[in-house]
């Protein structure tokens, strides 16, 4: 693991942990809370893009108020809709955290819905969010296209009094880890870029070599057909020569070579002409003369 990577981890550590003794629920994005005091739930409508509080009756639970996250209504700029990530409940108080593809805020309200704090737009894709109530401390953590966002928020002096460092000049209150690229990484190890060269040029010369032995291959395995079809020929040609000086000699020729010598003629022979039809097909035909159709009257007049 990275040597940054394993700082940050630890940074985050400590921070959200805030004392060897604190208990901290974990950042994991929750879609309802309840209190366990009033038995009074959150619940995030999704379709509704709402945060619906639900109070205990005597029936059941009804929805008592419905906080609108954000206006959906209309709208075709979806990457920019504020949608509900997780919502919680900490002493008596109803938080929820809204967030789009860059940005997101936090929300503070009463067990009724009444709205305490609505922190300003701040820079980063948060997720999740957890509150330890010993050190009253808010951390609000997520990760973007970019890297990982963490917020420290100090809660001590009231939920109505909560400031957001939206600049980041207070880096106990946010940190910022940026993922390195790719291509940093390599100008970090390769200032030259020598290696990258190295590897580049190898990678073509083992693709041309690759090739070249592809091609001898096939070169070799052409040549070697080449090779057989020759050899055959030349043994029929060897066959049918030993055939004629057997038969120049005068010797006595087996069945099988007189059918040969005779299938050879008759092909030769058939060979020789195609098949002509002698059937002429030339008709003459005979017209009157006409003047209509004569060609004199085409002819220009030249006078003397």
């Amino acid at each position: 693991m990275n040597k940054r990577i394993k700082q940050f981890i630890a940074i985050c550590f400590v921070l959200i942990s805030g004392s060897a003794f604190a208990q901290t629920d974990p950042l994991i994005p929750q879609s309802f809370a309840v209190d366990n005091k009033t038995q009074t739930m959150a619940v995030i409508n999704e379709p509704e893009n709402m945060i619906a509080i639900l109070k205990r009756t005597a029936d059941g639970y009804e929805v008592a108020k419905s906080i609108q996250v954000d206006n959906i209504r209309g709208r075709h700029d979806k990457q920019f809709i504020y949608r509900p990530m997780s919502v919680a409940i900490y002493e008596q108080k109803v938080m929820f955290l809204a967030s789009n593809r860059d940005s997101c805020y936090f929300e503070i309200t009463d067990i009724n819905g009444n709205s305490i704090y609505t922190s300003p737009k701040f820079a980063g894709s948060a997720s999740a969010f957890s509150y330890d109530e010993q050190t009253r401390r808010l951390y609000i953590a997520g990760a973007s296209a970019s890297g990982y966002n963490v917020f420290n928020i100090d809660c001590s002096y009231g939920f109505a009094n909560i400031k957001i460092d939206t600049v980041s000049t207070d880096r106990a209150a946010y940190m910022l880890y940026n993922v390195p690229k790719k291509s940093e990484e390599i100008a970090k190890h390769d200032s030259f870029g020598v290696g990258l060269t190295v590897i580049a040029m190898g990678t073509v010369f083992f693709a041309l070599v690759v090739i070249s032995i592809v091609l001898m291959g096939f070169a070799r395995a052409l040549h070697a057909a080449q090779s057989k079809k020759s050899k055959a020929t030349v043994t029929n040609k060897q066959e049918r020569k030993e055939i004629a000086q057997e038969f120049k000699a005068g010797g006595n020729l087996s069945g099988e070579s007189l059918a040969a010598i005779s299938a050879a003629i008759h092909l030769y022979n058939d060979e020789l002409h195609d098949e002509e039809n002698t059937v002429l097909t030339i008709v003459k035909v005979e017209k009157r003369y006409s003047p209509w159709s004569s060609k004199v009257h085409n002819m220009n007049v030249y006078r003397r």
